[in-house]
């Protein structure tokens, strides 16, 4: 048996990981602070745990 119930927040979690990361990288390249892609990551998996989850929630109340 295969469990949907989190299927959105991991798409979203990873997602945003990916796109974090790329933001981080670029923030990186403009401003040549270190930490800028650990927290460009940091921030996009925020983000796509909170839309994930809300879009979990939503499916699963219906």
């Amino acid at each position: 048996m295969k469990n949907n119930n989190s299927k959105y927040l991991t798409m979203f979690l990873s997602v945003g990981l990916i796109i974090g990361a790329l933001i981080g990288v670029l923030l990186w390249v403009f401003l040549h602070n270190i930490f800028s892609i650990s927290i460009g990551a940091g921030l996009g998996m925020l983000i796509g745990i909170v839309i994930g989850a809300t879009v979990d929630d939503q499916k699963n109340k219906q």
